[in-house]
C-alpha cells in the first residue's frame, strides 16, 4: 500500500511521455518541425487520459496554440477566459500539474486583458501556483509560472526582477527534461537582460541555446533582445 502510494505521488507530478515529447517538439521546431509536432498534439488530443490530465493537456495545448497560430486579441481573449471559466471552480486542488496549468492560462490571459481584468487574473494566477506548491514545493510548472508572474508584477506588489531570480534559481534546481532546462535557462536569461546584467545574460542564453538551437521560439527571443528588448522590458 505504501508502494502504491509513492508510485501515485509521483505520477501526479510529472507529465506523460507524450506530454514531454510534445514540449520537447514545441521549443525546438522550426518550419521543418511543424508536422511532427501537430502529430503529437493530435496524439495526445485522441488519447486515454483521466478527466484532470486531459483537461491539463487541453489547457496547456490552447496555450501553444495561441502562440503558433497568433489570433486577434479579441479572439485570444475569448478562447483563454472560455477555458479560465471550464476550469472554475477548479477541478482538483490536489494535482499540482493541473492547478499550475490553469494558472498558465490565467497568465497569458493577462496579455489580452483590461486593465482591472490584469490586477484579478494576477492575484489569482499567483494563488493557485502558491497552492500547488503547497501540494509539491518543488513542482517545476509552478516554480516557473510563479518566477515569471512575479517578474512581471510591480515592486510595490511584491513583484520585480530581484523578487524573481531566487525563484528562478529553485526552477532551474528543479528542471529534469530537455525542455524544463531549456526554458528556465532562457527565461533566466531575460531577467538577467532586464537587470543589464551582461555575464549572465549571456551565460543563460547560451545554455538555453545549447539544447534547442534551432528553435523557434528562442529565434525570436534572441531576435526581440538584439533590437534592446526582452521579455520583461
Amino acid at each position: 500500500m505504501l508502494f502504491l502510494s509513492f508510485v501515485l505521488t509521483l505520477s501526479a507530478f510529472s507529465y506523460s511521455k507524450e506530454f514531454n515529447e510534445l514540449y520537447n517538439l514545441y521549443y525546438m521546431i522550426n518550419t521543418n518541425k511543424e508536422g511532427d509536432l501537430n502529430a503529437v498534439i493530435e496524439k495526445i488530443k485522441n488519447g486515454n487520459y483521466g478527466n484532470i490530465e486531459k483537461q491539463t493537456y487541453e489547457n496547456l495545448i490552447l496555450l501553444m496554440d495561441i502562440y503558433m497560430n497568433p489570433k486577434s486579441k479579441r479572439e485570444a481573449y475569448k478562447l483563454l477566459n472560455d477555458n479560465i471559466n471550464k476550469n472554475t471552480p477548479l477541478l482538483s486542488e490536489k494535482d499540482a500539474d493541473y492547478m499550475s496549468s490553469v494558472a498558465d492560462v490565467m497568465s497569458g490571459a493577462i496579455n489580452y486583458s483590461s486593465f482591472n481584468d490584469v490586477i484579478k487574473l494576477s492575484a489569482k494566477a499567483g494563488e493557485i501556483y502558491d497552492n500547488a506548491l503547497k501540494v509539491n514545493a518543488n513542482h517545476f510548472p509552478s516554480l516557473l509560472g510563479k518566477a515569471i508572474l512575479t517578474a512581471y508584477s510591480p515592486e510595490f506588489v511584491g513583484g520585480g526582477i530581484d523578487k524573481a531570480l531566487p525563484i528562478f534559481k529553485k526552477a532551474e534546481s528543479n528542471a529534469k527534461e530537455k525542455w524544463e532546462k531549456h526554458i528556465v535557462y532562457l527565461w533566466t536569461s531575460q531577467a538577467y537582460f532586464k537587470n543589464n546584467d551582461k555575464a549572465n545574460y549571456d551565460k543563460y542564453m547560451k545554455m538555453s541555446k545549447d539544447i534547442f538551437p534551432e528553435g523557434a521560439f528562442i529565434k525570436n527571443v534572441i531576435d526581440m533582445n538584439n533590437k534592446g528588448k526582452g521579455m520583461f522590458n
